[in-house]
């Protein structure tokens, strides 16, 4: 039963993490820690945005945190507090994108240019010279530093990130062993829909189901007969986990759905002239906001927004290639129907689990609040297990006395 992973700068044993406890869910003052302490983006490695999902140039809201405003100019982009400095209002409403790259604040016709320094105000005077320039200065929208990767935009803590650097390059190894490198970009890939699922419950109650593969043979006939659970083989960082899995000799059978998706794939690979990759899947969470869900014929942006303490938004972008609708007409929308047969499974799974954690809290249960399975060869829930981990680790380094100390 393996549950120790070694690789080169990073140690994991499953058996040896800590369940979190009853008392750091659904919890005001836990959640307004973690949005300090594990959301912002100087805090780790969060992901913001993708260069698929911006303007060439121009400025757009995070697609993970509405507190933050994204610039672009070609490959330069900037992270900013989308908050104006003149009264603390947003600057950016909504989700939209821009095609210029300074920003005003509609409310008073103040304007920043795209690394944040203030142009002007309306009908105000903020001095001359010296003095006129140090006002400015001291009034320029706050910045975050930036650590990009893949097209991916995550806001980083500057103090660890050669550390953060190691991880996204553990990442591409683990998929360069499996001579699937290229899954990990986006290049030739379009956005074929995008939608925004609210959840009740914590945040962490989503991680955990991602990191779950116990749950997908007796609860995703699907999807179970897609991937082929006993061949997963799991990957960790400091930051992420990633699980492998190869397409099932069942080809999707369980689901009409899952079957279009496996005999789509057949005859998109040959209408390409390429042979079929055996690998079904490779889930990477990146913690704490980022699941990369890279499918054999679709990659799946997967993006937790948290909303409150027993609330929070799963953002998700759907990416195709750009070649398979003309090759195999109508695939792109079956793929999509059979992920979303699965998404529907899983937000009850998630919200059962919420009203599961509040009815033990109700009723005073002196149980643990998750029993991870490292059972077997496989170790199908090996992700809560590092999930936990982490985040008892981030909470206790950053915190000081605990993973619910302020």
């Amino acid at each position: 039963m393996p549950t120790v992973w070694r690789r080169p700068g990073h140690e994991f044993d499953a058996a040896a993490a800590p369940a979190l406890p009853a008392e750091v869910y659904s919890d005001p003052v836990v959640f307004a820690a973690e949005m300090r302490h594990l959301f912002a983006p100087d805090a780790g490695l969060v992901y913001l945005s993708h260069d698929l999902l911006l303007p060439p140039r121009g400025h757009q809201r995070a697609d993970s945190d509405p507190r933050i405003v994204l610039t672009r100019d070609g490959d330069a982009v900037t992270a900013l507090a989308n908050v104006c400095t003149h009264a603390c209002r947003p600057l950016v409403d909504d989700d939209r994108a821009v095609s210029h790259t300074w920003i005003r604040c509609p409310y008073h016709d103040w304007s920043f240019r795209g690394d944040g320094s203030l142009i002007g105000g309306g009908n105000i005077d903020f001095g001359e010279g010296v003095e006129g320039d140090v006002a400015k200065h001291a009034l320029a929208l706050p910045s975050f530093d930036l650590l990009s990767w893949r097209g991916f935009h995550f806001g980083v803590d500057s103090a660890h990130i050669d550390a953060y650097r190691t991880d996204l390059a553990r990442i591409d190894d683990d998929f360069e062993a499996r001579g699937i490198g290229d899954w990990l970009d986006l290049d030739g890939w379009t956005t074929a829909a995008a939608h925004d699922d609210p959840y009740r419950g914590d945040w962490k109650a989503f991680v955990e189901v991602f990191g779950d593969c116990y749950h997908v043979p007796p609860y995703h006939p699907g999807l179970a007969s897609f991937v082929d659970c006993g061949s997963i083989e799991w990957t960790f960082g400091d930051n992420f986990h990633a699980q492998f899995l190869e397409l099932s000799d069942e080809q999707g059978r369980r689901s009409s759905h899952y079957s279009e998706w496996s005999d789509g794939l057949q005859r998109y690979y040959a209408r390409r002239g390429d042979p079929a990759p055996r690998m079904a899947v490779g889930w990477v969470g990146i913690y704490p906001n980022l699941m990369f869900e890279v499918y054999n014929g679709l990659k799946v942006l997967s993006v937790v927004v948290p909303v409150g303490p027993d609330e929070f938004v799963n953002r998700v972008h759907y990416c195709v290639p750009d070649d398979m609708e003309r090759l195999v007409p109508g695939l792109p929308a079956a793929i999509i129907a059979a992920y979303d047969e699965t998404v529907i499974e899983d937000r009850a799974l998630v919200e059962r689990r919420s009203e599961g954690l509040r009815a033990a809290s109700s009723l005073g249960l002196d149980i643990e609040r998750y029993h991870v399975n490292l059972s077997g060869d496989a170790t199908l829930e090996a992700g809560v297990a590092h999930f936990h981990d982490w985040w008892t680790r981030r909470r206790v380094t950053q915190v000081g006395n605990g993973p619910t100390a302020e």
